[in-house]
């Protein structure tokens, strides 16, 4: 493997070939004219060509030097732009959190309030999207997912395992009367979430009713009703909120409006979700400002929601 040249050779004759001085490139570069001298020297000598020479009582580059220069500009303008960013980025307080769209609105939007509360001063930016962002590429900061997914990121820790339950509005409660057992459900409109294929075994209306000890004649998909089919798990939990329907819906996404009474858990038989939700972060989230305070966070406040959720 062929050798480098020397930094600091390479960054003398930049200067030196720029300005068109070596006095003008000891200037720029903090020494002496004479280390600028044994500098350009030296990287001749490593590259076995010849770069400047004497032109009256200064200096211009030959031929092997103008071939050199673009090359060397053009990358050490880049390297200051990396530079920059690079400080740029641990000078900020702004925070990029993605995760899925559902959690994003009903579980960490509420959140969020609170750690603005604690930071003024910090600037979040929260993304609902569902593919999972390239930490490292400066998509993201922190991202909180589901399951399996914690593959795509080299840095991530587990934060919480949900659960659900069968929810509605207080209003449909009372049109159709409290319940007091499993299978007076059947015959009532249920929201259904369509999760697609990625994730494991997500519990439905089948599984929960099998739970419950109804039959499994009586509990198939294909004898329950089918009212409406939603691919966002938060668009059933507003369907509920708007009392169309019992929803069966993850604990994270109603909790806030189970704690502000606008949705009620139906009956008291809940299923755990097989996975469990992790935070992943990029390799300098923990650097910036507020980084490490909201790692940290956001860490302690999923902690209170997991022991919440084993009550």
């Amino acid at each position: 493997m062929r050798k480098m040249s020397p930094l600091a050779a390479v960054r003398a004759f930049e200067a030196v070939g720029r300005t068109g001085s070596v006095k003008q490139a000891a200037l720029e570069l903090g020494v002496t004219s004479g280390a600028i001298t044994q500098h350009v020297h030296s990287l001749e000598t490593h590259l076995k060509r010849r770069l400047v020479q004497r032109s009256g009582r200064g200096i211009e580059l030959t031929v092997w030097g103008r071939l050199y220069l673009p090359r060397l500009v053009s990358g050490f303008e880049e390297l200051h732009k990396a530079e920059l960013e690079v400080e740029r980025a641990g000078q900020t307080s702004r925070l990029v959190i993605s995760t899925y769209p559902s959690l994003a609105t009903k579980w960490l939007c509420p959140l969020m309030f609170a750690w603005k509360k604690q930071h003024p001063e910090a600037f979040a930016m929260i993304a609902g999207v569902h593919p999972e962002p390239r930490m490292d590429d400066d998509e993201a900061d922190f991202r909180i997912s589901y399951g399996n997914r914690h593959r795509h990121h080299a840095r991530h820790m587990r934060l919480f395992t949900d659960r659900v339950m069968v929810v509605a509005s207080p209003a449909l409660v009372k049109r159709v009367g409290r319940m007091k057992h499993s299978t007076e459900l059947l015959h009532q409109p249920l929201l259904w979430v369509d999760w697609g294929n990625e994730y494991l075994a997500l519990p439905s209306w089948p599984d929960w009713f099998e739970a419950a000890g109804v039959p499994a004649a009586g509990v198939s998909a294909a004898h329950l009703r089918r009212d409406l089919v939603f691919s966002l798990p938060s668009a059933s939990v507003d369907a509920a909120l708007e009392g169309y329907g019992f929803a069966l819906a993850q604990y994270s996404l109603t909790a806030s409006a189970l704690a502000l009474g606008t949705l009620v858990q139906v009956l008291p038989l809940e299923l755990p979700l097989p996975e469990a939700h992790f935070l992943a972060w990029s390799s300098a989230a923990l650097d910036k400002p507020l980084g490490g305070a909201f790692h940290s966070w956001l860490i302690n406040e999923a902690r209170r929601f997991d022991v919440a959720l084993r009550v």
